[in-house]
């Protein structure tokens, strides 16, 4: 396996043999057996074999725990985020710095925040809405209604919170609170991306098709996809909590992909992030 994603290329009984001390007939019975259990398959009669789906994903949950990275590494890394000005941000960085994959962070709150406040300003196409929310954060959502001052005004006073739904609509201000409702239920998530042109230094880059899926995924954020179950892609994710968020480190890259590194940065740095140590 290990030679495989070294190398891109099917690897021979014989160094197989060669590599684990058994002799040629023993090492094709024993390849042979891995083909009937679905995790190898060899593409040309007279050529090696390569892993399949399956056998990546087998190979991907053997290395569970990940081995840590280094103390030293984790505690200066602790230090950096700290003192890190967008800590997401950075931490999206670095995880694509160690690991040579692209990477996203995706953090949701457990519940939904409260309404604080709500900020409404005239566009010449709309309105402007900015959203204070409980936590300091702040969502600013483009209203396709064009409203005079004063009904905005009107909004401002009737949505000062703190607020967990938004309360019946005034007279007149219908359709602009049906239109706040729909922003507040379209979520609250978080997310971050970084690294998308180090997919271009692997050698499935030269596909298309690979490319144009895994630029889908690193769009898309990768939700509740894993090994194998986009054609020629596999994600590590290491999901956490933190307070009241919850979120989910994601690494994106080849089907042969360098599992042990990933697995090592994604679950180490979501430790790092949420103050954890690992044993």
């Amino acid at each position: 396996m290990d030679e495989y994603i070294q190398t891109k290329a099917p690897v021979p009984s014989a160094r197989i043999a060669e590599g684990l001390g058994l002799s040629p007939a023993l090492a094709r019975y024993e390849l042979i057996a891995l083909e009937e259990m679905g995790y190898l398959t060899k593409p040309h009669a007279s050529a090696g074999r390569v892993p399949t789906r399956q056998g990546f994903r087998q190979y991907s949950l053997s290395l569970l725990p990940p081995r840590p990275l280094p103390e030293a590494t984790r505690r200066r890394l602790e230090r950096a985020l700290e003192g890190a000005r967008e800590p997401e941000a950075f931490l999206v960085k670095v995880a694509v710095g160690l690991s040579g994959y692209p990477a996203l962070l995706r953090l949701q709150p457990r519940r939904a925040p409260k309404l604080l406040q709500v900020h409404l300003s005239p566009l010449p196409e709309g309105t402007l809405a900015v959203l204070v929310l409980e936590g300091g954060r702040v969502k600013e959502v483009r209203l396709p209604l064009v409203l005079p001052q004063e009904t905005l005004r009107r909004a401002e006073e009737a949505l000062t919170g703190p607020l967990e739904t938004l309360p019946a609509a005034p007279k007149g201000l219908e359709d602009l609170f049906a239109h706040l409702s729909r922003a507040l239920a379209s979520g609250f998530a978080l997310r971050y991306r970084e690294g998308l042109s180090e997919a271009l230094k692997e050698p499935e880059a030269k596909d298309p098709g690979f490319l144009e899926r895994l630029v889908a995924l690193y769009e898309e954020g990768g939700e509740d996809v894993r090994v194998g179950e986009v054609e020629g892609l596999a994600l590590v994710q290491a999901g956490f909590q933190k307070g009241e968020w919850l979120g989910e480190l994601t690494l994106i890259g080849p089907l042969r992909m360098r599992y042990a590194e990933a697995l090592s940065v994604a679950f180490s740095l979501s430790q790092v992030y949420t103050g954890q140590h690992a044993d």
